[in-house]
């Protein structure tokens, strides 16, 4: 994965539970990186260490952890990150969410084997908007985070129900999401 999400979770963790904690998580994963490199790859095995130990020390589930990962990167990390591209993902959660694709492809362009998420979306009855996720990573949590991260970023609550997962034997994610 790409050292921004290992910075991401770094920084998640140290704002809800503190460096020492963040340093009892690196010893507990076995990760002796001194800081990530947002460009770099790191190896998956690093990232999901990083998510078990942060699970076992802060005594969450890892998907919570996950989710909570995801709800925090998108006001914190990611804006800070990536203000260019906040700026240019659009002026609503629903037009932002939409411009995943173009934001991962412009964001990955210069970084070679970067394997981004791909995104379907569908319109439905009532304003929701239907989300497929497609990842070889499987990381649902975590896409659940960022879409409640997104509504934190626009100061709306939004809903997401996934109806559709990988991790109970279907071919992709997918997540419905409304706007209060």
């Amino acid at each position: 994965m790409k050292g921004v999400i290992n910075k991401g979770i770094q920084e998640f963790v140290e704002a809800r539970f503190g460096h020492d904690v963040w340093d009892r998580i690196t010893e507990r994963a076995h990760c002796t990186e001194p800081f990530f490199v947002t460009s770099e790859d790191y190896p998956d095995a690093m990232t999901l260490a990083l998510v078990s130990a942060a699970s076992e020390v802060s005594q969450l589930p890892a998907d919570v952890v996950l989710e909570e990962f995801g709800k925090y990167w998108v006001p914190n990390s990611g804006r800070e990150t990536y203000p260019t591209f906040f700026q240019l993902a659009g002026p609503t959660p629903r037009e932002f969410l939409k411009s995943l694709n173009r934001v991962h492809a412009q964001v990955t362009r210069n970084l070679p084997g970067a394997k981004p998420p791909r995104f379907e979306f569908e319109e439905l009855p009532g304003g929701a908007l239907r989300m497929h996720y497609h990842s070889e990573r499987g990381l649902c949590p975590v896409l659940r985070g960022l879409i409640l991260g997104v509504g934190i970023h626009f100061n709306q609550e939004l809903r997401v129900d996934e109806t559709v997962c990988v991790r109970r034997g279907d071919p992709h994610c997918t997540m419905e999401i409304t706007f209060p």
